[in-house]
Protein backbone atom coordinates (compact mmCIF):
# COMPACT_ATOMS: atom_id res chain seq x y z
CA UNK A 1 0.00 0.00 0.00
CA UNK A 2 2.65 2.34 1.03
CA UNK A 3 4.43 2.28 -2.62
CA UNK A 4 1.07 2.34 -4.20
CA UNK A 5 0.36 5.40 -2.18
CA UNK A 6 3.62 7.21 -3.68
CA UNK A 7 2.99 6.16 -6.82
CA UNK A 8 -0.09 8.16 -6.56
CA UNK A 9 1.53 11.05 -4.93
CA UNK A 10 3.51 11.67 -7.90
CA UNK A 11 1.03 11.25 -10.47
CA UNK A 12 -1.12 14.33 -8.27
CA UNK A 13 2.60 16.13 -7.96
CA UNK A 14 2.57 15.88 -11.94
CA UNK A 15 -1.10 17.03 -11.75
CA UNK A 16 0.04 19.90 -9.76
CA UNK A 17 3.18 20.95 -12.11
CA UNK A 18 0.51 21.11 -15.02
CA UNK A 19 -1.86 23.25 -12.54
CA UNK A 20 1.00 25.73 -11.59
CA UNK A 21 1.84 26.37 -15.62
CA UNK A 22 -1.86 27.29 -16.28
CA UNK A 23 -2.33 29.69 -13.46
CA UNK A 24 1.06 31.41 -14.31
CA UNK A 25 0.00 31.76 -18.15
CA UNK A 26 -3.86 33.00 -17.19
CA UNK A 27 -2.40 35.24 -14.17
CA UNK A 28 -4.40 33.21 -11.26
CA UNK A 29 -3.76 32.99 -7.54
CA UNK A 30 -3.80 30.33 -5.92
CA UNK A 31 -2.45 28.88 -2.71
CA UNK A 32 -1.67 25.63 -0.60
CA UNK A 33 -4.96 24.74 1.30
CA UNK A 34 -5.36 22.00 4.69
CA UNK A 35 -2.93 18.82 4.68
CA UNK A 36 -0.98 20.29 1.72
CA UNK A 37 -0.42 23.27 3.56
CA UNK A 38 1.08 21.45 6.26
CA UNK A 39 2.94 18.97 3.87
CA UNK A 40 4.95 21.97 2.99
CA UNK A 41 5.89 23.69 5.95
CA UNK A 42 6.14 20.10 8.37
CA UNK A 43 7.57 17.79 5.40
CA UNK A 44 8.64 19.98 2.79
CA UNK A 45 5.97 17.94 0.54
CA UNK A 46 3.46 15.54 1.36
CA UNK A 47 2.27 14.52 4.28
CA UNK A 48 3.90 10.95 4.37
CA UNK A 49 0.34 9.26 4.77
CA UNK A 50 -1.99 12.03 2.67
CA UNK A 51 -3.47 10.97 -0.72
CA UNK A 52 -4.35 14.18 -2.09
CA UNK A 53 -3.57 17.74 -3.17
CA UNK A 54 -5.91 20.68 -1.42
CA UNK A 55 -5.60 24.40 -3.39
CA UNK A 56 -7.63 27.32 -3.00
CA UNK A 57 -8.47 30.02 -5.83
CA UNK A 58 -10.18 33.09 -5.11
CA UNK A 59 -13.92 33.05 -6.42
CA UNK A 60 -13.06 35.53 -9.71
CA UNK A 61 -10.28 33.21 -10.57
CA UNK A 62 -11.47 30.55 -9.72
CA UNK A 63 -14.54 31.04 -12.74
CA UNK A 64 -11.83 31.76 -14.78
CA UNK A 65 -9.94 28.80 -14.04
CA UNK A 66 -12.70 26.74 -14.42
CA UNK A 67 -13.60 27.89 -17.97
CA UNK A 68 -9.84 27.42 -18.89
CA UNK A 69 -10.14 23.71 -18.02
CA UNK A 70 -13.09 22.75 -19.46
CA UNK A 71 -11.86 24.35 -22.68
CA UNK A 72 -8.54 22.36 -22.18
CA UNK A 73 -9.64 19.45 -21.02
CA UNK A 74 -11.39 17.75 -24.40
CA UNK A 75 -9.01 15.61 -25.62
CA UNK A 76 -5.67 13.88 -23.59
CA UNK A 77 -4.99 12.42 -20.45
CA UNK A 78 -6.15 15.32 -18.34
CA UNK A 79 -9.88 16.39 -17.75
CA UNK A 80 -11.62 18.73 -15.69
CA UNK A 81 -14.62 17.86 -13.43
CA UNK A 82 -17.23 20.06 -11.81
CA UNK A 83 -21.06 19.65 -10.75
CA UNK A 84 -21.77 21.62 -13.64
CA UNK A 85 -19.94 19.79 -16.50
CA UNK A 86 -20.03 16.14 -15.32
CA UNK A 87 -23.90 14.83 -14.28
CA UNK A 88 -22.50 11.99 -12.34
CA UNK A 89 -20.24 14.25 -9.88
CA UNK A 90 -21.47 15.49 -7.08
CA UNK A 91 -18.85 17.32 -5.14
CA UNK A 92 -18.92 21.28 -5.17
CA UNK A 93 -15.35 22.12 -6.01
CA UNK A 94 -13.49 21.07 -9.06
CA UNK A 95 -11.16 18.44 -10.20
CA UNK A 96 -7.92 18.06 -12.42
CA UNK A 97 -8.05 14.01 -12.59
CA UNK A 98 -5.19 12.12 -14.24
CA UNK A 99 -7.11 9.47 -16.75
CA UNK A 100 -4.21 7.07 -16.71
CA UNK A 101 -4.19 6.39 -12.94
CA UNK A 102 -7.04 4.70 -11.72
CA UNK A 103 -8.13 4.88 -7.61
CA UNK A 104 -11.20 3.02 -6.45
CA UNK A 105 -12.11 5.03 -2.91
CA UNK A 106 -13.18 2.92 0.16
CA UNK A 107 -14.13 5.82 2.37
CA UNK A 108 -17.76 5.73 2.52
CA UNK A 109 -20.58 3.51 2.07
CA UNK A 110 -20.55 3.01 -1.17
CA UNK A 111 -17.28 2.59 -3.22
CA UNK A 112 -16.27 5.62 -5.70
CA UNK A 113 -14.27 4.44 -8.49
CA UNK A 114 -12.28 7.94 -9.62
CA UNK A 115 -9.05 8.95 -11.18
CA UNK A 116 -5.50 10.85 -9.36
CA UNK A 117 -6.87 14.04 -8.66
CA UNK A 118 -6.07 17.49 -7.12
CA UNK A 119 -8.94 19.23 -5.60
CA UNK A 120 -9.36 22.54 -6.64
CA UNK A 121 -11.58 24.92 -4.09
CA UNK A 122 -13.41 28.10 -4.55
CA UNK A 123 -12.01 30.58 -1.54
CA UNK A 124 -15.50 32.67 -1.10
CA UNK A 125 -16.07 36.14 0.55
CA UNK A 126 -17.52 36.67 4.08
CA UNK A 127 -19.24 39.69 4.99
CA UNK A 128 -17.32 42.58 7.24
CA UNK A 129 -19.98 42.93 9.82
CA UNK A 130 -19.49 39.98 12.43
CA UNK A 131 -23.27 39.79 13.00
CA UNK A 132 -23.74 39.13 8.99
CA UNK A 133 -21.16 36.83 9.03
CA UNK A 134 -22.48 34.20 12.07
CA UNK A 135 -25.62 34.51 9.95
CA UNK A 136 -24.18 33.32 6.52
CA UNK A 137 -21.83 30.79 8.71
CA UNK A 138 -25.06 29.49 9.80
CA UNK A 139 -26.61 29.62 5.99
CA UNK A 140 -24.06 27.45 4.69
CA UNK A 141 -23.28 25.53 7.31
CA UNK A 142 -27.37 24.44 7.39
CA UNK A 143 -27.13 24.38 3.16
CA UNK A 144 -23.98 22.15 3.35
CA UNK A 145 -25.77 19.53 6.05
CA UNK A 146 -28.57 18.94 3.33
CA UNK A 147 -26.32 18.57 0.41
CA UNK A 148 -24.26 15.97 2.40
CA UNK A 149 -27.31 14.10 3.51
CA UNK A 150 -28.20 14.20 -0.53
CA UNK A 151 -25.61 12.29 -1.39
CA UNK A 152 -24.95 10.38 2.04
CA UNK A 153 -24.21 6.87 0.58
CA UNK A 154 -21.31 8.24 -1.98
CA UNK A 155 -19.94 11.39 0.00
CA UNK A 156 -20.12 11.40 4.01
CA UNK A 157 -17.38 9.08 5.30
CA UNK A 158 -19.27 7.47 7.92
CA UNK A 159 -16.09 6.27 10.09
CA UNK A 160 -14.18 9.68 10.42
CA UNK A 161 -12.68 10.00 13.56
CA UNK A 162 -12.91 13.30 15.98
CA UNK A 163 -16.70 14.04 14.86
CA UNK A 164 -18.03 16.53 17.51
CA UNK A 165 -20.71 15.31 18.97
CA UNK A 166 -23.56 17.46 16.36
CA UNK A 167 -21.67 15.83 13.11
CA UNK A 168 -22.49 12.25 15.47
CA UNK A 169 -25.77 12.77 15.68
CA UNK A 170 -25.97 13.59 11.70
CA UNK A 171 -24.13 10.46 10.46
CA UNK A 172 -26.52 8.66 12.82
CA UNK A 173 -29.69 10.29 11.02
CA UNK A 174 -28.10 9.74 7.32
CA UNK A 175 -28.00 5.71 8.52
CA UNK A 176 -30.97 5.03 10.11
CA UNK A 177 -33.61 7.35 8.01
CA UNK A 178 -34.57 7.60 4.31
CA UNK A 179 -33.37 11.45 4.23
CA UNK A 180 -31.37 10.94 1.54
CA UNK A 181 -34.13 10.75 -0.55
CA UNK A 182 -35.50 13.87 -0.03
CA UNK A 183 -33.21 16.16 -1.53
CA UNK A 184 -31.81 16.67 -5.00
CA UNK A 185 -28.03 16.87 -4.42
CA UNK A 186 -27.15 19.49 -7.82
CA UNK A 187 -30.24 21.38 -6.57
CA UNK A 188 -28.52 21.59 -3.15
CA UNK A 189 -25.17 22.78 -5.12
CA UNK A 190 -26.87 25.24 -6.55
CA UNK A 191 -28.15 26.52 -3.48
CA UNK A 192 -24.73 26.19 -1.71
CA UNK A 193 -23.47 28.27 -4.68
CA UNK A 194 -26.18 31.21 -4.23
CA UNK A 195 -25.00 31.50 -0.95
CA UNK A 196 -21.24 31.18 -1.35
CA UNK A 197 -21.17 33.77 -3.71
CA UNK A 198 -23.55 36.66 -2.45
CA UNK A 199 -21.01 38.63 -0.80
CA UNK A 200 -19.03 40.83 -2.90
CA UNK A 201 -15.48 39.18 -3.29
CA UNK A 202 -14.26 42.77 -3.42
CA UNK A 203 -15.60 44.19 -0.74
CA UNK A 204 -14.79 41.58 1.98
CA UNK A 205 -11.80 41.56 4.26
CA UNK A 206 -12.88 37.63 4.88
CA UNK A 207 -12.26 34.51 2.86
CA UNK A 208 -13.29 30.67 3.67
CA UNK A 209 -12.82 27.99 2.14
CA UNK A 210 -16.81 26.55 3.39
CA UNK A 211 -16.52 23.13 1.83
CA UNK A 212 -13.43 21.64 2.90
CA UNK A 213 -12.89 19.46 5.67
CA UNK A 214 -12.37 22.27 8.32
CA UNK A 215 -15.33 24.07 7.34
CA UNK A 216 -15.31 27.67 8.79
CA UNK A 217 -12.16 26.85 10.76
CA UNK A 218 -10.73 27.76 7.43
CA UNK A 219 -12.14 31.18 7.55
CA UNK A 220 -9.28 33.91 7.62
CA UNK A 221 -8.86 37.29 6.92
CA UNK A 222 -7.70 38.60 3.50
CA UNK A 223 -4.32 39.72 5.00
CA UNK A 224 -3.22 36.02 6.16
CA UNK A 225 -3.28 34.89 2.62
CA UNK A 226 -1.78 38.20 1.36
CA UNK A 227 -0.08 38.17 -2.33
CA UNK A 228 1.25 34.39 -1.34
CA UNK A 229 4.53 33.09 -0.53
CA UNK A 230 6.26 30.04 -1.93
CA UNK A 231 7.16 26.79 -0.37
CA UNK A 232 9.26 24.10 -1.04
CA UNK A 233 7.22 21.05 -2.22
CA UNK A 234 8.95 17.54 -3.14
CA UNK A 235 10.86 18.43 -6.19
CA UNK A 236 9.34 22.09 -6.74
CA UNK A 237 7.71 24.62 -5.05
CA UNK A 238 4.11 25.69 -3.96
CA UNK A 239 2.10 29.01 -2.96
CA UNK A 240 0.60 29.33 0.27
CA UNK A 241 -0.38 32.24 2.43
CA UNK A 242 1.99 34.48 3.27
CA UNK A 243 0.79 33.49 7.49
CA UNK A 244 1.26 29.89 7.47
CA UNK A 245 1.82 30.24 10.94
CA UNK A 246 -1.30 31.76 11.39
CA UNK A 247 -3.17 29.36 9.27
CA UNK A 248 -1.66 26.43 10.47
CA UNK A 249 -2.24 27.37 13.97
CA UNK A 250 -5.75 27.70 13.57
CA UNK A 251 -6.43 24.40 11.56
CA UNK A 252 -4.33 21.68 13.55
CA UNK A 253 -2.60 23.50 16.63
CA UNK A 254 0.48 22.32 17.25
CA UNK A 255 0.89 21.73 13.58
CA UNK A 256 4.44 20.69 13.73
CA UNK A 257 4.05 17.38 15.92
CA UNK A 258 2.48 15.28 13.85
CA UNK A 259 -0.88 13.21 15.28
CA UNK A 260 -0.62 9.17 16.47
CA UNK A 261 -0.82 6.88 14.33
CA UNK A 262 -4.79 5.93 15.05
CA UNK A 263 -5.44 9.87 13.91
CA UNK A 264 -4.30 9.89 10.90
CA UNK A 265 -7.29 10.16 8.64
CA UNK A 266 -7.04 9.00 4.52
CA UNK A 267 -9.89 8.27 2.04
CA UNK A 268 -8.83 3.95 1.75
CA UNK A 269 -7.74 3.87 -1.34
CA UNK A 270 -6.97 0.90 -3.58
CA UNK A 271 -4.76 2.29 -6.54
CA UNK A 272 -5.36 0.66 -9.85
CA UNK A 273 -2.08 2.24 -11.98
CA UNK A 274 -1.31 2.68 -15.36
CA UNK A 275 -5.22 1.96 -17.01
CA UNK A 276 -5.85 4.17 -20.59
CA UNK A 277 -8.80 5.99 -20.72
CA UNK A 278 -7.99 9.05 -22.99
CA UNK A 279 -11.45 9.18 -24.14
Amino acid sequence: MANSLRQLQLKELELLKFFQQVCKEHDIEYYALGGTLLGAVRHKGFIPWDDDIDVGIPRPDYERLCKILEEMSGTGKIKFRSYKNSEDYIRYFGHIEDTTFKVVRHDKLKAEETYAWIDLFPLDAMPNNALLRKLKVFQVLVLRALFRFSCFDTLVDVHKKGRPLHEKILVWIGLHTPIQKLFNTKSCLRALERALTSTSYEKSDYLVNAMGAYKFREMFHKKYYGKGRMYPFEDTEICGPEDYDFVCKQLYGDYMTPPKMDDRNHHGLETVEGTEQNS
